[in-house]
């Protein structure tokens, strides 16, 4: 069903290619985009995030509501690859975005697939919630949030957050994905270092150059000429991740009753499995006793929030066979069970080697007479 929706066609992808080269990749060092990376990244513009949320996040989003007839609002639409997926399954799009290039080049693409349920907004930060409030005073079914809440600042973020959930209708849904997790112990999303995403802003503008990802590094060669806002925004622009938190504050202390999707779910895990990181948090969690979901010890949060609140017992549980650490330690008592099972069998072994030996039958025969004596003089009165 969703397969038949891939883009095969050279053509169009010329075509896409060339738009966003145009539009979204224009301002781009031309010299990075010759790059291994820079090739990737235009690749992954072009199609490889499109099929991901084809082939992955609306198969995911559609086993919580049946997307026929349904209107999505999609906040940080970008070059529209998501944006399209979703197109060819609901009856109407808006999309919203503070980047002019990229919504050029997501028009194009549109026009390329032959979409024409959707419609592009260009809104500055500042204007988005009354520009959403204004459009969508009638609620809406389904709201996007696609690796867009790690480029907000935490007053855009919670803002965001807050008015999706009241512009849902009842019954609506939440859906958030490709967010990286705040949480983690590596960057996996911007400087690719360890622990670089916890250090307050000053050290982590002068920590950046230590960065492999040398467009991230240099942007921050001129930090000392920043002001602390400046240099904070510009840090969450890159990108910085979400947690619980956001949550929290923004849905309410009891955000898990209305979670009907965490991360567990088979169309998210044939795209992102777990490792090993996120069985250390998940671990902690447990230890810990946290009131805190197993969605937010992923990696990457993929969450899917229902308006109407469900009954405890809904969400399925996770399955424990993709537990790293459980798995470990099944693993570390099973070698010390074997371990101990080993060293009994050879002990027996010896000590049946010595029963059944010449030299004990020997030993015995020698020393049953000083065994009688003994028994008889235990028994004499004293």
């Amino acid at each position: 069903m969703y397969d038949e929706y891939i883009v095969q066609d050279s053509n169009q992808l010329r075509r896409i290619e060339e738009a966003l080269l145009a539009t979204y990749f224009k301002n781009y060092d031309q010299d990075f985009l010759t790059t291994e990376t820079g090739k990737e990244d235009i690749k992954a513009n072009v199609y490889r995030r499109y099929n991901n949320a084809l082939k992955h996040v609306v198969p995911w989003t559609a086993k919580q509501i049946d997307l026929q007839g349904k209107t999505l609002v999609e906040i940080g639409s970008g070059t529209g690859s998501s944006t399209a997926a979703f197109a060819h399954f609901v009856e109407e799009i808006n999309g919203y975005d503070i980047d002019e290039q990229a919504l050029a080049g997501a028009q194009v693409r549109m026009e390329v697939m032959g979409l024409d349920n959707v419609a592009l907004h260009l809104v500055a930060p500042e204007n988005l919630v009354d520009t959403l409030k204004e459009n969508h005073a009638n609620g809406v079914d389904i709201i996007l949030l696609f690796a867009v809440l790690e480029h907000q600042t935490i007053q855009e973020r919670h803002e965001t957050i807050k008015l999706c959930w009241d512009l849902l209708n009842p019954d609506g849904i939440l859906v958030v994905t490709e967010t990286p997790n705040l949480l983690h112990y590596t960057d996996l999303h911007t400087s690719l270092l360890p622990f670089q995403h916890f250090l307050p802003t000053e050290l982590y503008a002068r920590y950046a150059k230590r960065s492999p990802r040398e467009g991230f590094s240099n942007c921050f060669t001129d930090a000392a000429s920043l002001s602390y806002e400046e240099l904070d925004t510009s840090i969450m622009r890159w990108g910085r991740g979400a947690s619980f938190h956001d949550f929290e504050l923004t849905i309410g202390k009891d955000h898990s009753k209305y979670l009907v999707a965490n991360g567990f779910e088979q169309e998210i895990l044939s795209w992102v499995n777990v490792n090993f990181e996120e069985e250390l948090l998940r671990h902690y969690f447990e230890v810990k006793e946290l009131d805190v979901p197993l969605a937010f010890s992923r990696v990457v949060l993929n969450l899917i929030y229902k308006k109407s609140e469900i009954p405890s017992t809904s969400l399925p549980p996770t399955p424990e066979q993709v537990f790293i650490i459980d798995k470990y330690l099944y693993r570390e008592q099973k070698l010390v069970v074997n371990s101990l099972n080993e060293r009994l069998a050879a002990a027996e072994k010896q000590l049946h080697d010595i029963l059944v030996s010449k030299r004990w039958l020997l030993g015995n025969i020698l020393a049953a007479p000083y065994r009688k004596l003994k028994a008889l003089l235990s028994d004499s009165p004293i």
